[in-house]
């Protein structure tokens, strides 16, 4: 039979499993009082079962008792079932009396041994010396890694599933009947178990369930290594890939709280789930977001079956520098505020959306992270053009060595990008000014490479096409880099305004559309505070009715305010026009008393600083809606 028949029925028979076993868990667990119930630093409301990786393991280890014999598969995939139950026995006495750090560490210790002892090691070619430490890490870093996500309903059982899918599905192409055997035993427990652990949630898999998933995930990247064979380096990255979303997550929550002078070991409400919902999603938004990444790194893993080394080399470099855009800008979220109020021993000092995720960096580490970020992103747009162009070389003649044309290239364009001050900018308000600098600043830095290329190699070592192409890859990727954090915070903003309000929040609607409104809508959108949320325009001028501005619609004209209040619950209308249009303030004004709905003014002034300055209530800030 096909590897990947036998994967799918792997598959098939481990999620058929957890779907009937799962009820019975839930119902145990209620009887004996296993469950969940609210803390400080949990997300849940209400108590809820515990214990629902008692299913998860009991189907896979039906499956692959099962399975195993009929395929032929041995004592490799009976070790790593060994590393598997050890963990599910701490973690089930973790979930019901609780064990220490260093017992957990014992026990994934002990798990990657048994990973090894099974004949699978990270880095196919490697040498054992090389090969073991690092594998060591990678499963006690993964394990960990599944474990915390566990954090909202579905993500981890989503997120494990979705990498459990993409992996088995590397080691089937690859012919790696143990790995596809396994991971689809994986994605099916993880995948069944989700019907019961999406939103509401009527069961948790607790420890027992996520260090076992963590665990199987973890082993499936190391085993799917030896069935990839395209290019140095790519079976190692191909299944890294697969957990991109989870060594995101780890990465953020262990910077975040080093920053904040927090234990990283503690809980708490700041991983990536959390930081999406405190950015203005909804609990379902957020962990569907974190599901579609995970989606899309592992089909970035999987365009290695499909795709030249360097291509996929490519798609690497520019997947990291988008998680690393992703990941700064949620760090600069200020997630510990609440935890500060509520005194859980967290640090008194201030750590705003601007500090937080920079407290205690310098200058210095703020450009080391964009050179980084650049150094990525050229290589990435040099391997992409070469593959497009299909020169002999990535420098255009094949008597030019790769690697140092590569670094030659990059530390020319590198200089330039440093010498044009883009590393002495702030982008999260780049306009049209900010765009064109990026553009000339890259052609500019394509002109010096193609000089440096001559200087050094001579004139037949310079590529047009593959310099034009690599240029225009390059732009796109220091755009997007740069102007990334601002693109996060609009489509937060979309959401937010397409979203239901909450109680707490009001809908606002916007007169006018010019540039003064503009600034009213981006002061909106961009404040810290999201007790507001805009929901439309009215403008005067006819020809902008039924138009979108900034993904909002323009309802009508200013005679429509009344109605437009009463059909979409307006409860504050912000006028943003000038002086110049005082009779329409007041027109305004008179149709928003009609109906009950606050009316304010917003305007941008430089007044003078001193003891007589006259107090403005145009100059206040805007205040809430009325009780």
């Amino acid at each position: 039979m096909p590897v990947t028949a036998w994967a799918a029925a792997a598959a098939c028979l481990s999620g058929a499993a957890t779907l009937l076993l799962t009820p019975a868990m839930i119902k145990a667990a209620h009887a004996f009082d296993w469950l969940d119930y609210p803390q400080a630093d949990r997300w849940h409301a209400t108590p809820t079962a515990l214990m629902g990786g008692v299913a998860m393991y009991g189907a896979g280890a039906l499956a692959l008792l099962f399975l195993g014999p009929l395929a032929g598969v041995g004592m490799g995939v009976g070790l790593i079932g060994g590393g598997a139950t050890l963990l599910f026995a701490v973690g089930m006495i973790d979930d019901l009396w609780g064990v220490g750090p260093t017992t957990k560490l014992a026990a994934q210790v002990g798990a990657a041994v048994l990973l090894m002892a099974a004949g699978h090691g990270f880095g196919p070619e490697w040498p054992l010396w090389a090969s073991a430490p690092v594998t060591l890490v990678w499963v006690i870093g993964i394990t960990n890694a599944v474990n915390l996500l566990d954090n909202m309903d579905g993500l981890a059982a989503g997120i494990g599933g979705i990498a459990a899918v993409a992996l088995t599905a590397l080691a089937a192409a690859g012919g790696a009947l143990p790995a596809a055997l396994l991971g689809g035993t994986v994605g099916g427990a993880a995948l069944g178990f989700l019907w019961f652990n999406a939103k509401p949630a009527r069961i948790f898999m607790g420890d027992c369930g996520s260090l076992v998933l963590g665990y199987g995930v973890a082993a499936l990247a190391v085993m799917g290594q030896g069935a990839v064979a395209a290019g140095p380096g790519v079976a190692v990255l191909a299944p890294i890939c697969a957990l991109a979303v989870p060594i995101l997550d780890t990465t953020l929550v262990t910077v975040g709280r080093t920053q904040a002078g927090r234990p990283v070991t503690n809980g708490g409400q700041d991983h990536t789930s959390h930081r999406l919902v405190t950015l203005g999603l909804s609990e379902s938004a957020a962990v569907g977001t974190l599901h579609g990444m995970g989606a899309v790194a592992g089909g970035v893993g999987l365009t290695a079956l499909v795709v030249e080394p360097t291509l996929f080399y490519a798609a690497c470099a520019f997947g990291t520098v988008a998680l690393g855009v992703i990941g700064g800008s949620l760090g600069r979220l200020d997630v510990y505020r609440a935890a500060r109020v509520g005194g859980d021993g967290a640090p008194s000092e201030s750590t705003s959306p601007s500090s937080n995720a920079q407290a205690g960096q310098g200058r210095w580490q703020t450009v080391a992270a964009y050179l980084v970020g650049d150094g990525l992103l050229i290589g990435g747009a040099l391997a992409a053009a070469h593959a497009l162009v299909g020169s002999a070389g990535l420098t255009g003649a094949p008597d030019v060595p790769i690697v140092e044309g590569v670094l030659l290239v990059g530390a020319i364009q590198l200089v330039v990008l440093y010498a044009m001050g883009l590393y002495r900018r702030l982008w999260r308000h780049a306009g049209t000014p900010g765009i064109a600098r990026i553009v000339g600043t890259i052609l500019l830095a394509q002109v010096a490479a193609a000089g440096g290329l001559v200087l050094v190699y001579g004139l037949g070592a310079v590529s047009a096409p593959l310099l034009m192409v690599d240029g225009v890859i390059l732009t796109l990727g220091v755009l997007g880099s740069r102007l990334g954090r601002r693109g996060l915070q609009r489509g937060a903003s979309l959401y937010r305004s397409r979203a239901a309000p909450a109680e707490s929040t009001s809908n606002v609607l916007l007169y006018g559309t010019g540039e003064q409104a503009m600034l009213a809508l981006r002061a909106l959108r961009d404040a810290e505070e999201m007790d507001r949320v805009p929901v439309g325009f009215v403008d005067p001028d006819p020809s902008k009715q039924d138009q979108i501005v900034q993904g909002l619609p323009v309802f009508g004209g200013t005679g429509a305010c009344a109605d437009l209040c009463r059909e979409h619950d307006i409860d504050e209308v912000i006028v943003a026009v000038g002086d110049a249009a005082a009779d329409r303030e007041q027109e305004v004004a008179r149709q928003c008393a009609e109906v009950g709905v606050a009316c304010r003014s917003f305007d941008v002034q430089i007044n003078p600083l001193g003891a007589g300055r006259k107090n403005s209530t145009r100059g206040e800030p805007m205040p809430g809606p009325p009780a």
